[in-house]
């Protein structure tokens, strides 16, 4: 296959079950997130499975452009392209609208959606230069609909989903597909106890929910990037079966 994949935030969660997913579809994989002991682990552990020439670790931050290079430029050197970018990183902060932490808020907006935008910036240059390529956002279903404490996070998934749209538009005449994956909850560390339960008492469950787990999410997100190049598959919804 010999493709070439990028993934941000990809040291845990639906990001580290993706880069499993797309080394064992035959991609070469890079991973970065900005948290040095994740990323330290990661290589390790991808080391057991894959060989060493498949796959890099990097140490970046999605808000930095200047480190958003620097992945870029680490990439090119090992791999020559970017056949697929896959949006993952991203963290959600949840409270009421008169209680809410701007200075969090805006946090949460510069890596949900802005370090969306300067990671894509970066990338787009070179798919237009292949005319080809996959550019692939993880949403959520909250970029779909906002439950009360949430306004905030479905505001940056919002903004990504309106983002994804214009960009797909704009892009396809080069050649360049752009998906949205918008999941349910999943069982990963994105939810703190206290949210989930928060969760539990506003759609009244009564009882801890389904979720779903980040291999479900990883291989939805596997599919997209093996699509054949008759088809465009532009935004999924998967939510836990319950």
């Amino acid at each position: 296959m010999n493709k070439t994949a990028l993934i941000s935030g990809g040291t845990s969660g639906i990001g580290r079950a993706t880069a499993k997913q797309l080394l064992q579809d035959g991609f070469n994989v890079v991973v970065f997130s900005r948290d040095r002991s994740k990323v330290k682990k990661l290589q390790l552990e991808l080391a057991e499975h894959f060989l060493y020439d498949r796959f890099l670790v990097l140490t970046g931050d999605i808000v930095r452009e200047p480190s958003i290079k620097i992945v870029i430029a680490k990439t090119l050197k090992t791999f020559g392209k970017i056949n697929v970018l896959f949006n993952n990183a991203g963290y959600g902060y949840f409270t009421e609208a008169d209680k809410v932490d701007i200075k969090k808020f805006q946090a949460m907006l510069a890596t949900n959606l802005i370090g969306q935008a300067i990671l894509t910036k970066h990338v787009v240059p070179l798919m237009k230069k292949q005319k080809s390529g996959s550019i692939i956002n993880l949403v959520s279903i909250s970029g779909k609909r906002a439950l009360n404490n949430g306004e905030f996070y479905s505001a940056t998934k919002f903004g990504l989903m309106g983002y994804s749209e214009g960009i797909r538009d704009e892009l396809k005449s080069f050649g360049i597909k752009v998906s949205t994956v918008c999941p349910g909850m999943v069982k990963t560390n994105f939810f703190e106890e206290e949210e989930l339960n928060t969760r539990i008492k506003q759609l009244k469950m009564g009882k801890r929910p389904k979720l779903l787990d980040a291999e479900d999410v990883a291989r939805v997100v596997g599919l997209i990037a093996n699509q054949s190049a008759k088809s465009d598959i532009q935004d999924i919804v998967i939510m836990p079966a319950a």
